[in-house]
């Protein structure tokens, strides 16, 4: 049975990593490179990253929507707020706790082991009265020391998946209408870069927030019309971007991509 475990887990392991790397072959191919320098390149590049001097150490979490989840119920609910709307600090134990909380979003999650992770990656700090303090506003999933490997493979998945879906979709292609939106600019300082940062937190974090009320409200919704009670999991994911710092180039325009 363990045998026939692995070699499902094996296999959907690389149908994952086959999906992943669809798109970066297919822009190879398109830029004139052959299989054999695919190959090379993807070697040194996976040699590379076994030097891992310096970097984050990568941890594994399982799934990270329970953590998500929980910072965004201790953000939403009342029973978790105080009288400002703001997250209040939880006790561990008891009727309006940590426990009560991570319970709220899934009922066999271990309250210790939420408090771990969320500990771990900055997400939450314990203060002097043994309460737990929210200390940020979305799921952070990366430490100066470490870095959540679900998240982030989810992420590159999520990125790879629509970007082969895009390349794949024929020309008069019935399904829905996948996209790729970015808003950029090769003119800014690092003053500069800190304020758009500062600016681009906030405002996304209120039309994620926006989002996923939609989505928490259209949970379900169409049930019986679904055929064969078949469901698809649908999002938005949202990233920043950040160069290497290069020579001061005459000024242009903000560039504003559709995909």
């Amino acid at each position: 049975m363990r045998a026939t475990q692995k070699r499902a887990k094996n296999s959907a392991n690389r149908t994952r990593a086959e999906a992943l790397l669809f798109p970066l072959a297919a822009f190879l191919s398109a830029s004139g490179w052959s299989k054999n320098d695919a190959e090379r390149s993807f070697s040194r590049a996976f040699d590379l990253s076994l030097d891992t001097q310096g970097s984050r150490q990568i941890k594994h979490i399982g799934d990270p929507a329970p953590y998500a989840d929980i910072v965004a119920l201790w953000l939403r609910d009342r029973r978790f707020l105080d009288s400002g709307g703001r997250a209040k600090p939880l006790p561990l134990q008891g009727k309006v706790s940590f426990a009560t909380l991570a319970r709220e979003v899934e009922s066999k999650l271990d309250p210790h082991i939420a408090i771990s992770v969320l500990t771990q990656f900055r997400n939450i700090r314990r203060i002097g009265n043994g309460k737990y303090k929210l200390v940020s506003p979305y799921f952070r999933a990366y430490s100066s020391k470490s870095l959540a490997f679900e998240p982030m493979a989810n992420f590159l998945s999520d990125a790879s998946d629509t970007l082969g879906r895009i390349l794949k979709r024929k020309e008069k292609s019935r399904g829905v209408d996948l996209f790729w939106r970015t808003a950029e600019t090769s003119n800014l300082s690092d003053a500069g870069a800190k304020q758009f940062f500062a600016f681009s937190k906030e405002r996304t974090l209120a039309f994620v927030n926006e989002i996923d009320e939609w989505l928490e409200a259209h949970r379900g919704h169409g049930a019986n019309e679904s055929k064969r009670g078949l469901r698809r999991r649908v999002g938005l994911g949202v990233f920043s971007i950040f160069s290497a710092p290069k020579t001061s180039r005459p000024k242009k325009a903000t560039a504003r991509r559709n995909y």
